[in-house]
């Protein structure tokens, strides 16, 4: 019977954090990573500095450290989510350190989170705010109509719909094309008939003399819709139809609530949103199971086949007697 040996991986180079950080920061510039992603990694460095000294060597990092870190978080008051989006920062750094060996590897654990109930809009807002606006209706109007049926049609963030240009939508072959995404990978998506048709009309009454690399929803002033300006823009457009919800995040969440009550896979839907990982996608589902509990024996195959099953029975049973 052979003996079973444990084998310790231990470092072979010694930095101090610091340092290692400057390396990390480095090759992920290089890597062309989204400007808000390097800010971030940057203010962790920062913070986690602060708590154990500038000149904390990286070998000296370990579970028992994190462990400290994640209460200090909490006991400034951070809510569970907070201090796990921190969290995930700081493991990117230190799992690159310990597949650089300069950290001993171990398992960054993170909180316990209450899964939240995500904002969504109701059928009766819906239909208040996709009503078609008259032909009298100034430009922000219709501009606003169509962003809600892109975002309603397609799940896409802000952000990416503030960047689409009129060439990205591909009417002859019914595709989108999103050179903008949070992964900042580019991703060709369906154009559906109802969104279509609400381009189509958007476009041949307010773009249909400019450029094909111009912004498909721009400013008055032809220039790109800003962050701010695109959230004012809902806020003003929901409230003028009586609706107080105005989240543009809202709308993503709606698209992915209609989207799975309407029986649509997990996976078409987990490429519609641009998540990294299925997990993300599986919350929704989480989420939302009240939801698909209703009206669920109408839609369930074992309610379907056993009330189809019987019926086949009683008839059967009927005939005999007959």
């Amino acid at each position: 019977m052979g003996v079973k040996k444990t084998i310790l991986r231990t470092i072979s180079k010694e930095i101090t954090f610091k340092d290692m950080f400057t390396l990390f920061y480095a090759a992920k510039r290089a890597a062309n990573l989204a400007l808000v992603t390097l800010e971030n990694y940057e203010d962790t460095k920062e913070d986690f500095l602060n708590v154990f000294g500038r000149r904390l060597l990286a070998s000296d990092i370990s579970d028992s450290l994190v462990i400290d870190y994640t209460l200090y978080l909490q006991n400034k008051g951070l809510n569970p989510v907070s201090v796990n989006t921190r969290l995930r920062t700081l493991r990117t750094i230190l799992y690159w350190g310990m597949d650089k060996e300069y950290i001993v590897p171990f398992k960054i654990n993170l909180v316990k989170e209450q899964e939240v109930i995500v904002e969504t809009y109701t059928h009766e807002e819906l239909k208040a705010l996709l009503k078609k606006p008259a032909k009298k209706e100034d430009f922000r109007e219709w501009r606003m109509w169509a962003i809600i049926n892109y975002i309603l049609a397609t799940g896409n963030r802000a952000a990416t719909v503030r960047n689409l240009r009129l060439q990205d939508i591909d009417f002859q072959a019914k595709e989108i094309t999103l050179t903008h995404t949070k992964n900042r990978k580019s991703q060709v998506i369906p154009l559906s008939s109802s969104l279509e048709a609400v381009l189509k009309e958007y476009i041949r009454l307010w773009r249909a003399y400019a450029k094909p690399t111009d912004w498909l929803f721009c400013g008055v002033n032809e220039a790109q819709l800003s962050d701010t300006s695109i959230h004012q823009s809902i806020r003003k457009y929901n409230h003028s139809r009586g609706v107080q919800r105005t989240g543009l995040h809202a709308l993503r969440h709606t698209f992915a609530k209609e989207w799975i009550l309407n029986n649509g896979d997990v996976f078409r839907l987990q490429k519609m949103l641009g998540h990294s990982t299925l997990e993300m996608t599986k919350r929704y589902v989480r989420m939302f199971n009240e939801d698909l509990k209703k009206d669920f024996d109408e839609y369930n195959p074992l309610d379907n086949l056993s009330k189809s099953f019987n019926k086949s029975h009683t008839v059967k049973q009927k005939s005999k007697k007959e």
